[in-house]
């Protein structure tokens, strides 16, 4: 469904539950590039001692490669048998929806909204949870994806319901992260290495503004003005 007013794309009936709760016996770790680049873009903001939650962290990927970080990090996860295999690992995961019921220097939320019904609600939550100077990162598909012109790269990865129920441009993504009182920032070459060559079109991409290859972005939350 198209929205009249904005033109975001979504599943107008999602099925009440699209969590993945596969066997914890029948699944491993899904490490991909953007787990370290994740990790690599937390590192150069945060200190030690910082808090970072990851809302919707699946199995917890981020979360292992920071199990020897100088920072605390919690991931948020209802899908039980993902869940579970992250805890089994050694990763502190807590087996429900994130309600902003705590505080934290760093928001995670990597491939996500694509599959919540109230996206924008959720990145207003994980703003708020952000302390000020804080920074909330943010992975999604782009509806527009270049790759989607390749008809053997659409057959592979057209995002279809049930799984996926939001569709996003950069106008939507955009116009979430206001809503939540934040200017996004695309992350062009700063999470790369050069173990990252095969992103670096993406970041140039990214350098002019332009997101043709999913939404890779962050925002900081703005100190507030003294008072008086």
């Amino acid at each position: 469904m198209t929205c009249r007013d904005c033109s975001f794309i979504f599943v107008a009936d999602p099925e009440a539950d699209t969590a993945n709760h596969i066997d914890i016996d029948k699944i491993d770790w899904a490490f991909r590039p953007r787990h370290s680049q994740i990790r690599r873009l937390l590192l150069s903001r945060l200190s030690p001692g910082n808090k970072v939650i990851e809302i919707g962290c699946g199995r917890g990927e981020v979360g292992f490669l920071m199990r020897e970080d100088p920072v605390e990090y919690i991931g948020y996860e209802p899908a039980r048998g993902l869940s579970d295999f992250g805890i089994r690992a050694g990763v502190p995961i807590i087996q429900t929806t994130f309600e902003g019921n705590e505080r934290a220097d760093a928001v995670v939320i990597d491939n996500v909204l694509e599959h919540v019904a109230e996206p924008a609600d959720m990145l207003e939550i994980a703003s708020a949870a952000l302390n000020p100077g804080g920074i909330l990162v943010v992975i999604t598909p782009n509806v527009n994806d270049i790759r989607a012109l390749s008809p053997s790269w659409r057959k592979r990865h057209l995002w279809v319901p049930p799984d996926h129920i939001n569709f996003f441009s950069a106008t939507d993504i955009a116009a979430m992260f206001a809503r939540a009182g934040m200017s996004p920032r695309r992350f062009k070459f700063t999470p790369l290495s050069l173990q990252d060559l095969k992103f670096y079109p993406r970041a140039m991409a990214e350098t002019i503004g332009l997101s043709i290859f999913g939404h890779n972005v962050y925002a900081v939350k703005a100190h507030q003005a003294p008072q008086g």
